[in-house]
């Protein structure tokens, strides 16, 4: 509890007292090596042979979080005295009905929208021949 209390005093009093900040200070773009680490792939199938989607939605999620906590870094801080979730996921549009196990998968998203208590992450996921784009 000592240490969240210590987090607080890193919190800016006012938005005037927040650094700007520009959408390309929160991009990133992940990898997720199904194609070359089958031992990592045998954790995304189901007894199909086919792409558990419930474990894709799962990273999608931590990777918006991640963002997140990317957008709203505090240099001077070894954490952050933020807590971050998320609250919605408006859209996911799929150019495919599958996703392939035997290809790696790029993810890439950066924060789009920022009010004073929310954000809005925009995520895109590919794959050779598949597109998807996500907005929690």
């Amino acid at each position: 509890m000592e240490e969240r209390k210590l987090l607080q005093s890193f919190l800016a009093q006012s938005q005037k007292g927040l650094p700007p900040r520009r959408m390309k200070d929160s991009y990133i773009e992940v990898l997720l090596p199904l194609g070359s680490q089958p031992e990592l792939r045998e954790k995304y199938l189901t007894v199909q042979n086919t792409i558990r989607f419930g474990r894709i939605l799962e990273d999608l999620d931590s990777l918006g979080v991640l963002i997140c906590y990317m957008h709203t870094k505090i240099h001077s801080a070894k954490a952050s005295p933020l807590s971050i979730v998320t609250a919605l996921v408006d859209k996911i549009d799929m150019c495919k009905t599958s996703l392939s196990p035997e290809q790696d998968i790029k993810f890439s998203g950066h924060v789009s929208w920022v009010g004073k208590t929310s954000m809005e992450v925009k995520m895109q996921m590919f794959q050779a021949g598949v597109c998807k784009s996500t907005h929690p």
